[in-house]
């Protein structure tokens, strides 16, 4: 599986939300049905000398400068970076078909003749193609790599997304019974977009990244990546970028492929400990008693204080928290009168003070509450003070929903994303923090 996973970045040829659609039933045999609600096409804004957005952004792109993702909130965008022609390339030429057949039938080869070999393996996973104008084709299977092929080529989905291998074909499914037809297995996946934390986002709104943004996807990668090895024993991880603002990982042991939706949804809720909302600014961390927070959280803040404190583009110091927004003032406000006013007192007095002296200033505070500590409630609490805030702003936020169904769909790696152009290539969790989502070429650029 090691083996699978090399495979596929390689193919990418480089070191490297969105979430996944709504199940739309369609109609049977993979027949398409049209998707509600589309967004109304996006006019691009003229400068004073006449050039529109897109004309700065393809210049700085010829020199080299990386330019934040604007997305076009509309349709599939047609430009140098994606257009149904140069997708028709992408599928003929780059797509690496072989790659990804190999690693979703885990060597089930349906051309074996080997016993233990299940050859019906890949027919029974389900594909969803998602073509130009939002019409949805669900239910869709294939016998081997070949027609997977030959299908993706004659149709050119602007999306493609992977779903559970079930018990049956997929496109029968409306002529067995109910009962009788379930996802047996399924990779355990999770999402995590850029949206869920834009209460917290200074430097960027709504479409556009950057390097700053993307500081929280990768405390997302190494905090997710040590917790499904260290605290469940998975190997074989698979991150992804998912083409726009964010990043899928998709689990692939056998024993995670194997998990009940029970088991998924309690993988999920112990890996959730941040709840997004406006002015919250603590999370809610509690010892039950104990002398200490659980090592996994504790294990999750010594990644994310790097981040939160020390990254040039982290929480303090990329999106200046302490200085922007009500964010300070939440967190001072369960506090004592008398740490209030040292904070405000400093303030004050230092108004050029960066969010990183400020926090500097609680720290302080922190020290002084772990000595003077007396009752059980103040030392548990001295113990908490800070890590929660810690964990609020930078730990990983996930998309729970997405993790807990095995027969939830989700988008495939190496698709191309209809509103960036950007390849959906796999992320190296040992290069993480080199890992520019502008960087990321498009099929423009590529073909």
């Amino acid at each position: 599986q090691l083996f699978w996973l090399k495979q596929l970045w390689r193919a990418s040829r480089i070191s490297p939300p969105i979430t996944s659609a709504p199940a739309v039933r369609a109609r049977p045999e993979g027949s398409a049905m049209a998707a509600d609600g589309a967004d109304a096409q996006k006019r691009k804004l003229e400068g004073p000398d006449g050039a529109t957005e897109d004309d700065v952004s393809v210049a700085k792109r010829a020199a080299g400068v990386p330019v934040p993702m604007e997305v076009d909130l509309g349709g599939a965008m047609r430009s140098e970076d994606f257009s149904p022609e140069l997708l028709r390339v992408y599928y003929d030429r780059l797509f690496p078909y072989q790659q990804m057949f190999r690693w979703l039938s885990y060597r089930n080869d349906p051309k074996s003749g080997s016993p233990g070999v299940q050859r019906d393996f890949f027919l029974r996973r389900e594909f969803t193609f998602v073509l130009q104008g939002d019409i949805f084709c669900r239910y869709l299977c294939f016998r081997d790599a070949e027609e997977w092929k030959n299908q993706i080529r004659a149709r050119q989905p602007i999306r493609m997304e992977i779903g559970a291998v079930f018990s049956h074909p997929p496109k029968n499914h409306n002529t067995v019974i109910k009962e009788a037809y379930k996802p047996l297995e399924r990779e355990l996946v999770f999402d995590i977009d850029m949206d869920d934390y834009d209460e917290i986002r200074t430097c960027c709104t709504g479409a556009k990244l950057c390097e700053k943004c993307w500081t929280f996807m990768k405390a997302a990668v190494k905090t997710l990546r040590r917790a499904l090895t260290d605290d469940f024993g998975f190997k074989h991880l698979f991150f992804v970028y998912s083409g726009r603002r964010g990043m899928h990982c998709w689990v692939c042991d056998k024993a995670a492929r194997m998990l009940s939706n029970e088991h998924r949804s309690a993988v999920a809720d112990y890996l959730t400990l941040v709840a997004g909302g406006v002015n919250k600014s603590r999370a809610d961390l509690r010892l039950n008693g104990c002398d200490e927070l659980h090592p996994s959280i504790l294990h999750a803040h010594r990644i994310c204080e790097h981040y939160f404190r020390d990254d040039p583009n982290g929480v303090l110091q990329g999106q200046d928290i302490l200085k922007k927004g009500p964010h300070l003032a939440n967190i001072l406000d369960p506090m004592t009168g008398t740490e209030q006013e040292t904070i405000s007192k400093f303030v004050k007095d230092y108004p050029h003070a960066t969010s990183r002296e400020i926090w500097a200033q609680l720290e302080k505070l922190k020290d002084e509450r772990g000595r003077t500590a007396q009752t059980f409630k103040q030392k548990q609490d001295a113990k908490t003070f800070l890590k929660d805030v810690v964990i609020q702003f930078t730990y990983p936020r996930l998309d729970v929903n997405v993790s807990k169904q095995m027969n939830h769909l989700l988008k495939a790696p190496f698709v191309v994303h209809p509103k960036t152009g950007r390849v959906c290539v796999p992320i190296d969790p040992d290069k993480v923090d080199d890992f520019d989502p502008r960087r990321v070429p498009t099929i423009g650029r590529l073909v």
